[in-house]
């Protein structure tokens, strides 16, 4: 018990939390296969059911991504 007095708390605001990383083999302008909307917090996505090009916004160049997450299925 002295040891965890001495040692002080660990508070989460002291932890290195690596950033999330995109899921391997995803790219952002291709984006996850059962989605029609997606973004990386930077650069955001969209897929016509009709077989049309994906067309994505222009990234801030001080952007840093995100994991890629689905908006609408």
């Amino acid at each position: 018990m002295t040891a965890a007095i001495i040692a002080g708390p660990t508070l989460a605001a002291d932890m290195d939390i690596p950033p999330p990383s995109a899921a391997k083999g995803i790219s952002v302008q291709k984006g996850p296969l059962n989605c029609s909307r997606w973004t990386d917090d930077c650069v955001s996505c969209t897929r016509d059911g009709n077989g049309a090009p994906t067309v994505c916004s222009n990234t801030g160049f001080s952007c840093q991504p995100k994991s890629i997450r689905c908006l609408e299925p």
